[in-house]
């Protein structure tokens, strides 16, 4: 009975040291710069008003479907203040039109646009958002939020989220206000 017990503790111990995945491997060299390289991020929240003014001197964007004859600005400035990015450069932050969509909805015919924006502080330092925005047509109300993708400076690798709100366009020169109200995370340095 012994010799059965032994033989079967020695099977057991010759099974498990032959199982690959039983040690786990030492980490490589990348593995382990990663982790000493661990970022430290916090989440503020963020608020302000914003204003986009369209460049009148630049084309015209055809919204889909380009049978309904629907047409944004594509292009323009972005001028305000935010409590954690202070106030933009109104001549260096700029907006561009990526996608335009026309479509008739329960409260009327809505144009949704999707822009890539460069906010600028004063000092040089950039924040890069994609703004999502629904604008009535007939009423020259907006909606939306904001998704912040990085920056430079303290902003180099922020990410956060706003949602627009009190916000208005006016039809006739395409100048649209709004507020914002929401949350950034930084990495810090």
């Amino acid at each position: 009975m012994k010799r059965i017990f032994f033989l079967l503790i020695g099977i057991l111990v010759f099974g498990v040291s032959c199982q690959d995945n039983f040690v786990e491997p030492e980490n490589d060299l990348a593995s382990v710069t990663k982790n000493a390289k661990t970022e430290k991020t916090q989440t503020f929240h963020i608020n302000g008003w914003v204003k986009a003014t369209p460049d009148l001197q630049q084309p015209e964007v055809a919204c889909t479907p380009v049978e309904a004859g629907v047409t944004i600005k594509g292009v323009g400035w972005v001028s305000g203040q935010e409590n954690i990015f202070g106030k933009f450069d109104p001549v260096n932050s700029t907006y561009e039109n990526e996608t335009c969509e026309f479509e008739m909805t329960p409260v009327g015919p809505v144009v949704y646009g999707r822009t890539n924006v460069i906010l600028q502080k004063m000092n040089g330092e950039n924040m890069f958002v994609k703004n999502h925005m629904w604008i009535n047509v007939v009423s020259g109300e907006i909606s939306g939020y904001s998704e912040v993708t990085g920056g430079t400076g303290r902003f180099d690798g922020a990410t956060g989220m706003a949602d627009m709100f009190n916000g208005s366009i006016n039809l006739e020169t395409g100048i649209a206000t709004w507020e914002e109200d929401g949350y950034i995370t930084l990495v810090l340095k």
